[in-house]
């Protein structure tokens, strides 16, 4: 409490009017939730959603496809992996090489 008598008055007034706004807005969001209580007819409408097996099957369907994609996708970052292991064995003897040609190249 010391430290906030501490403040200057403008920064002590911007301390008040945020702690007002953030009381304000979570009051206000409060009575928003109070006068919007859920009615019967969108859970009935959730329900028949729920319990439509076309729609389940569509989403199903998807579901798959979207899981195959993955394990392809999947396929392809491992081949890549793979191919990256193998550049950089290849640059590992490259550089050896290099190496190698400069030593000869100091010996002569």
């Amino acid at each position: 409490m010391e430290q906030l008598a501490n403040l200057p008055l403008p920064a002590l007034m911007t301390f008040g009017a945020v702690l007002g706004i953030i009381f304000g807005v979570r009051h206000l969001g409060l009575l928003q939730g109070q006068r919007s209580a859920p009615s019967t007819t969108n859970a009935a409408q959730v329900a028949a959603v729920i319990v439509d097996p076309t729609a389940l099957n569509k989403v199903t369907t998807a579901l798959d496809g979207h899981t195959e994609a993955t394990r392809a996708l999947t396929k392809a970052c491992e081949q890549m992996a793979e191919h990256v292991r193998y550049l950089t064995a290849e640059m590992d003897r490259i550089r050896e090489e290099l190496r190698i040609q400069r030593e000869i190249r100091r010996d002569r």
